[in-house]
């Protein structure tokens, strides 16, 4: 009995080193590849910049569907819409903070 108590232990010590090191979970700030597509401005909403340990660079557009783009970030189109999306994001900040300001009083 006491060895199998002994074997249970030790099969669950093992068990328990193999989880651990298991493979990483894959980064989701990361694109396995790039496309020069160009995806219209108003169906993007946010962008994210890929990781700086990431092999392939690129910036991940999320679209108003929900669906994300990873695309070439040297590609002449995407610094413009990188800007629009940040000149929206501030436009849509100051107003909240201005009504909010009117409404708190």
């Amino acid at each position: 009995m006491r060895n199998l108590s002994a074997l249970l232990f030790v099969l669950l010590l093992c068990s328990l080193q193999l989880v651990s090191s298991g493979p990483l979970a894959r980064n989701p700030y990361c694109c396995p590849s790039v496309t020069d597509k160009k995806i219209p401005l108003k169906k993007v909403v946010s962008y994210t910049l890929t990781d700086s340990d990431c092999a392939v660079k690129g910036i991940i557009f999320k679209t108003v569907a929900e669906k994300k783009f990873c695309v070439n970030p040297d590609a002449v189109w995407v610094s413009s819409h990188v800007a629009a999306v940040d000149t929206r994001r501030n436009t849509t900040a100051k107003t909240t903070t201005t009504t909010l300001k009117m409404f708190s009083m």
